[in-house]
Parts: structure tokens; C-alpha cells; sequence
């Protein structure tokens, strides 16, 4: 038995930190990552959609929005969905195909001996796991638990007694995705929303007996962070040097020696108006700064001297730290 297991989506999410031009466009785009999960089980014959809570953003979420998303999942035969903490509020979801677990209970599928287990929040508190001690666990029956929260395999161990039965435990809210216990996995969310969720994002598929996990990397965004020297290379050059892609945010670290004078939000801007998207940090250290350091007759000099002179990379590295504590200072 196949299933897809995802959530996260965060439908309707303001994306407040980019233009509003590209905050619509990024919006369409967690619709069109429902859209991609649809089509992948249609694709290859999976009939449940285990969604982990944070479906939508609760603050920005309308009815038309939720007629949209049951019109979307509509092919899957059962699509079971259980709220996060972004989205505890929603009401009203509904759908002969969806089965929305609004508190603590389960579902059963007796068609593929299935019970899926579902613990939401009602509240922004994280619901308590020991609530799940009054349900029925049936161990001849495939068990599947769905859960949104931040979760560790302490937790697992202190509720021993039920997840012992689970064959799966589909886990949200954890944006970057990840084994937790052999049995319970953050499927991460479909598309990455800002520089702390770097690396693959799309959603799980999931067989069972025996359990075998699938990561499927459909995001449409990818999110980047490098350290750029200066090496006196112009931003016009850097599009096809470092291979900038339209589709993907960057974070650009500005190392080195400072060749040329580089401002960061006119480097900012010059990308966005050629479909770029750059964030520019600048850690370069001046040349004027440099001469000072190796003029000085002092113990600062000295130090600096030395380190100066050494090839060692850990030296170069303390070299940078010295001049970045002491600048201010002297």
C-alpha cells in the first residue's frame, strides 16, 4: 500500500518579506504544489493524501479558498488532514474524499484494513500526546498516526504503548523534513519559504509493510547561501560565472579584501530588475583597514603580522575574526 504524506503548504501565506508582485506569485505557488502532490498520486495509482497539519494560514484563509483546495484533491480517493498551528481555526473543510480529524480520533478505510489516527490542535498550545491513550489501537490492522509539532524520539518513548503500534507516524511542522524514529518522518514542507529551509524540499511517498519512504523533490523554489571573494569580478558577470538562476533566492556573502565598491541594496536592485532575487551580506574588510593593522607598533600589529604571514586556512580564518573584534575598538 502507497501513500503521500505532506503538509505544510501554508496556502495563503502573505509572504510579507518579498515586492507584492512576487508574494502573489509565491502564494500560486504553494497552490501549485498541491497541484504537483495531486498529480504525482494520480501518476502513480496512490489513493491516500496524509496531510500533518499547517494545510493553510488561518489569518488569511477564506471559504473560496477552501471550496479551491477540496476542488483540487478532489481525484484522491481519501485525503486525510489534521490542523497545525497556523491553521487550528479553519473550519468548514469538507469534501466526500476528506476525512478532517478536528480534535483526537481516527479514520478507518476497512477496504485496505487501515485506521489512521490523527491528534490536531484546537488551540495555540501543542496538543498533549497522552490523549492518544484513549484510542483503540487494533495491532492486526495497518496504523498510521498523523501529528503536527516539534518532535523528538523522547516523546515516542514516553508514549510507548501507542506508538509501538503504529506502522507510520506522519509528522508536521518541521519545514526541512527528517527521520526521526524509524517509523516517524517530517515530510518538510512542499516549498521552502525563506534561507533557514536551504536543500530539497516536495513531500514523502510512503509504503508500508515493509515500510519504505520516498523523498520526491518537486519544489518549484530553491533557496542558497554562498560566500562570494571579491575578487574583482562585476555583478553584471556574476549571472553566468556562478550560475544565478531566476527561480531561486540567493544569499551572497561578500568575503575578502574589498576590491571594488559594492553597495548592497543597489547590488539588490540591480538583480531584481533582471528577474534576480539577491541578498547581500558584506563581511569584505578594506584595504585602508588592512594598512593599519600592519602599521601598527603594537601588540595589535604584532598579532596581526603574524597571522598575516601564515598560509595556515585556520590562521587566515583568525586573521578575519581578529580584524572583525578589533576594528571598532581601535
Amino acid at each position: 500500500m502507497k501513500l503521500l504524506h505532506s503538509g505544510d503548504l501554508h496556502l495563503g501565506r502573505s509572504f510579507s518579506n518579498v515586492n507584492r508582485h512576487l508574494a502573489k506569485l509565491r502564494r500560486e505557488e504553494l497552490w501549485l504544489a498541491l497541484e504537483k502532490q495531486v498529480a504525482y498520486c494520480l501518476d502513480k495509482d496512490i489513493s491516500y493524501l496524509l496531510l500533518a497539519g499547517d494545510v493553510f494560514e488561518q489569518d488569511y484563509t477564506g471559504y473560496l479558498d477552501l471550496e479551491r483546495f477540496a476542488s483540487l484533491v478532489a481525484p484522491i480517493p481519501h485525503v486525510i488532514v489534521i490542523k497545525g498551528n497556523h491553521d487550528y481555526q479553519i473550519q468548514g473543510l469538507e469534501g466526500d474524499n476528506i476525512f478532517f480529524i478536528e480534535d483526537c480520533d481516527w479514520v478507518d478505510f476497512p477496504q485496505d484494513n487501515l485506521r489512521i489516527f490523527g491528534l490536531s490542535w484546537t488551540g495555540p498550545k501543542a496538543p498533549d500526546l497522552s490523549l492518544l491513550r484513549t484510542l483503540q489501537v487494533d495491532p492486526s490492522q495497518n496504523n498510521i498516526c498523523l501529528l503536527h509539532g516539534d518532535f523528538s524520539s523522547k516523546d515516542f518513548l514516553q508514549e510507548q504503548e501507542f506508538f509501538s503500534k503504529m506502522d507510520y507516524i506522519a509528522l508536521g511542522h518541521i519545514h526541512k523534513g527528517g527521520k526521526v524514529t524509524d517509523k516517524a518522518y517530517y515530510a518538510g514542507s512542499p516549498e521552502p519559504f525563506d534561507f533557514s529551509e536551504v536543500g530539497d524540499h516536495g513531500f514523502l511517498q510512503v509504503e508500508l509493510k515493509p515500510l519504505q519512504i520516498e523523498k520526491i523533490s518537486k519544489a518549484q523554489r530553491s533557496y542558497y547561501k554562498f560566500d562570494l571573494e571579491d575578487d574583482g569580478t562585476y555583478p553584471s558577470q556574476w549571472i553566468e560565472k556562478y550560475h544565478l538562476k531566476k527561480d531561486a533566492f540567493y544569499q551572497v556573502t561578500l568575503k575578502g579584501t574589498q576590491i571594488l565598491d559594492l553597495n548592497g541594496p543597489l547590488l539588490e536592485d540591480f538583480f531584481a530588475q533582471r528577474g534576480y532575487q539577491l541578498s547581500i551580506l558584506d563581511e569584505r574588510i578594506q584595504e585602508e583597514l588592512l594598512e593599519n593593522f600592519k602599521r601598527r607598533e603594537d601588540l595589535f600589529g604584532d598579532v596581526f603580522r603574524l597571522l598575516e604571514e601564515s598560509q595556515d586556512p585556520i590562521h587566515q580564518r583568525a586573521k578575519e575574526l581578529f580584524i572583525e573584534l578589533c576594528k571598532d575598538v581601535l
